[in-house]
């Protein structure tokens, strides 16, 4: 059986990594003799491919050499992320979670630690584990929806997980030395907003 080609939109992906941030394109438009060959940078914003710095060419390898740059500017941008956190590159388990109550947690205004298989391998490290939830129907034990929103301690960046991605609550003697100032600096932005982000 003949393997399907990939398209995005009606352009057919030849090549395409995904590390860090975004996910680098190289793709072929079949239909256009003047610049058949493009490079694109692919973001997903509310679940739909978006295309970003889009160059084409009639030169196959020029648009690779660009193709194999943008891949290393990824590569180079997630190595000084790396560098930046200052934590091995080790991963938390429920060994460093709390025990888990008789009745589920509730996570709102708790840190949790976010399972490491859920992350891509460039960002297995406990920095991305850790995440201060503010709101979500799956913050509630009860609830019937799944989706958790909150931040992470230690960039800030606001994260959407499932409930399911959650290993449980951060125990305190395990928490990085990062993680009060950051949930510190989390909490006054959201007082400055007027309220936490319940993402509901």
């Amino acid at each position: 059986m003949e393997h399907e080609s990939r398209m995005f939109g009606e352009l057919e992906v030849v090549h395409a990594i995904h590390i860090g941030d975004k996910e680098v394109l190289f793709l072929l438009d079949k239909q256009n003799t003047e610049r058949p060959y493009i490079v694109s940078y692919n973001q997903l914003m509310f679940g739909l491919d978006y295309p970003t710095e889009t160059v084409g060419s009639a030169d196959y390898l020029e648009m690779m050499e660009e193709f194999l740059q943008r891949v290393q500017g990824q590569i180079d941008q997630v190595r000084e992320d790396r560098a930046r956190s200052c934590e091995p590159q080790e991963v938390f388990t429920q060994a460093q979670c709390l025990p888990p109550s008789k009745h589920e947690e509730r996570f709102i205004d708790r840190v949790v630690v976010i399972n490491a298989e859920r992350l891509r391998p460039e960002y297995g490290n406990i920095a991305n584990q850790v995440v201060y939830i503010t709101g979500g129907f799956g913050a509630e034990p009860s609830s019937r929806g799944g989706k958790v929103y909150g931040h992470n301690v230690f960039s800030g960046e606001q994260v959407v997980w499932r409930r399911e991605h959650v290993l449980g609550i951060l125990a305190p003697a395990h928490a990085p030395d990062w993680v009060k100032p950051g949930v510190d600096a989390i909490r006054a932005q959201q007082k400055s907003k007027g309220g936490k982000e319940h993402g509901r």
